[in-house]
């Protein structure tokens, strides 16, 4: 893999299935590594303290806002969510690529931070579906379903912000174009240039000569 490091940004309306999408990803290599965001929303039945998020009460959150430590944060279905300086620098000491997981708002504020990093947004085929999935899941009750579809509409609006864009038909096609959009973003000519520079140091040969 090429060793022009960068970093992924990845949004989608809640209930699209970017999460699983990410856990393909980084399934699929030990290149990348999972930017764990920190939440004050409750903990569901499936997910893991310091693994799916670093939860917090809203107490806590705050703390940490007051101590500038957070790179990006935000409130959004009326809990907050934000992304810890701390958490980057255990990415950067493991030499990987980051994967932010964020809303529209975290994307908006990285563009500012990260201009170099791969925006990609998953979106649902149509609202009837991911409202469908909404319903699925059971971890919503009916008022927080209705916010999360009202979310999405404006959440959706602001699809220019990002470099590309799935439709999470099924979770195998989504996957697949997920690696796509990454190995034409490693063949880019500003992630090759200084290996064709350092090819090119080594020549010591007038191939032009005849």
């Amino acid at each position: 893999m090429n060793e022009e490091r960068f970093a992924i940004v990845v949004s989608a309306p809640s209930g699209t299935g970017k999460t699983t999408i990410i856990q393909n990803v980084i399934q699929e290599s030990t290149d990348y590594e999972f930017v764990i965001s920190t939440t004050t929303r409750p903990r569901r039945a499936n997910e893991e303290n310091d693994k799916n998020y670093y939860f917090l009460s809203k107490e806590e959150f705050k703390k940490i806002i007051e101590e500038d430590g957070f790179i990006e944060w935000a409130f959004v279905h009326g809990n907050y969510y934000g992304i810890t300086k701390k958490e980057i620098d255990r990415i950067q000491r493991l030499k990987r690529i980051p994967i932010f997981d964020v809303d529209v708002q975290g994307a908006a504020t990285l563009r500012k931070i990260l201009p170099n990093a791969v925006f990609i947004y998953i979106v649902p085929p149509s609202l009837e579906v991911l409202q469908q999935r909404l319903r699925g899941r059971g971890t919503d009750s009916e008022e927080q379903i209705q916010l999360r579809l009202k979310n999405a509409v404006e959440e959706l609006k602001c699809y220019s912000y990002y470099d590309y864009i799935i439709i999470n038909n099924t979770i195998e096609e989504s996957c697949k174009c997920f690696h796509a959009i990454l190995k034409a973003e490693f063949c880019k000519m500003k992630r090759m240039e200084n290996k064709i520079k350092e090819i090119l140091s080594g020549v010591a040969y007038d191939y032009t000569a005849r």
